[in-house]
């Protein structure tokens, strides 16, 4: 038989497994501070990294869930001189490790998984006076300086990078930091500069509500970046930010009947531009507030621009409406809002999934522009970040 590898995972120190208890279909684990977990057979065995069964966290898996008998149970569970749990299993006597670490990072009781749940920090105005600024030559060469600012975009959805060169290919730049940048009909980087030859809202100098972007399309663009390469002469043109999932949050405690109704009825969105400049019809439907398995929020989708005319059932058109005017008012008050004018040389990344964008109305010369970056990505930066970190301590 193969040497079992333990799970490759950051330790934590002063860990240890204090007692087993042996069940019918689970071990519970007592640990050093007191907790317990339950860790199924079935679990435990389909878990196993050893050479022989693979590892699913880099894709190379050879044991199959079909393979594992669903009701196996061990012969022998033991805690061994390393402190790792040793399992011998009954039948073919394989033998599985788990380092203590391990096996508490990923306790399923529900109060590890309460623990482990995201936990965005809700704002509205009362952050105009609070918005973190982030140095672009910092961001670019320390790695952690960037993960305190990844971990702020994870946390409140956004962040301002200063000292941006004023540059035109500088926004490829640093959204290489935050991921891949998605190449949509408009090009990998759009230019936001007013112009009489308008084809979309975005190139006029006049106000635009708070919105999320391009919500006819699926997937939606993950990060939304804005750099800012001249400010407007008149000293207009600020950007405007929303926390939607504030917003959300306030809709829930105000009327949740109404709540339910823009988690639970996608709402239809599009854009045509067919003629001799453009060949797009894009469609998609969204919910307003999606929710995950736990009734957490992780994703807010609202642009009343690209909104199709809705379909829903017709017993459901009239409340559907209410619900939109009721989620628009909290998004579009006052007290719902940071402003903040990007200067010449500022750069912002914006979670488009949770936090709207709009624009004051100005007057003269003003360019801005604009890309979208992966979100899947961005994501995968900070998890590896924390790890690599982590691990040099």
């Amino acid at each position: 038989m193969n040497k079992p590898r333990l799970p490759d995972t950051p330790t934590e120190q002063g860990l240890s497994i204090e007692n087993i208890d042996r069940q019918q279909r689970y071990i519970v684990i007592t640990w050093q501070d007191g907790h317990h977990s339950k860790f199924h057979h079935i679990w435990l065995r389909d878990n196993c990294t050893c050479s022989e069964c693979g590892d699913r966290s880099g894709g190379h898996r050879y044991l199959e869930l079909g393979s594992i008998d669903p009701d196996i149970s061990p012969d022998e569970v033991s805690v061994e001189d390393s402190g790792s749990l040793r399992i011998r299993w009954s039948g073919d006597g394989h033998i599985t490790r788990y380092l203590p670490a391990w096996l508490r990072a990923h306790c399923y009781s529900s109060e590890s998984i309460t623990e482990r749940r995201p936990q965005p920090v809700l704002w509205d105005s009362s952050l105009n006076d609070k918005i973190p600024e982030w140095d672009y030559h910092q961001v670019v060469t320390e790695e952690s300086f960037r993960l305190q600012m990844f971990q702020r975009i994870a946390d409140y959805g956004f962040a301002i990078i200063n000292d941006v060169p004023v540059e035109e290919d500088q926004i490829e730049q640093l959204a290489a930091v935050f991921g891949f940048i998605r190449q949509t009909h408009y090009g990998r980087i759009f230019d936001l500069i007013s112009t009489p030859q308008q084809r979309i809202l975005a190139q006029t100098a006049h106000a635009i509500r708070p919105h999320n972007d391009e919500l006819f399309r699926d997937p939606i663009p993950g990060l939304f970046m804005m750099h800012c390469l001249r400010a407007s002469d008149c000293g207009g043109g600020a950007s405007i930010l929303v926390d939607g999932f504030k917003a959300a949050a306030n809709l829930r405690a105000r009327n949740r009947e109404l709540f339910d109704l823009l988690c639970r009825v996608p709402i239809p969105h599009r854009r045509f531009l067919v003629d001799d400049v453009d060949d797009v019809a894009l469609s998609a439907k969204w919910r307003v507030i999606e929710l995950d398995q736990h009734g957490d929020m992780v994703a807010v989708h609202i642009n009343e621009r690209t909104m199709a005319p809705l379909d829903a059932e017709e017993n459901l058109t009239e409340p559907v409406y209410r619900a939109l005017q009721e989620m628009l008012a909290l998004v579009y008050a006052p007290e719902a809002c940071v402003k903040y004018r990007l200067e010449s040389g500022q750069a912002a990344i914006l979670d488009n999934h949770r936090v709207l964008h709009a624009r004051a109305a100005f007057k003269g010369n003003r360019h801005i522009r604009q890309c979208h970056v992966d979100r899947d990505e961005f994501f995968s930066r900070l998890r590896a970040l924390r790890r690599r970190l982590a691990a040099a301590t």
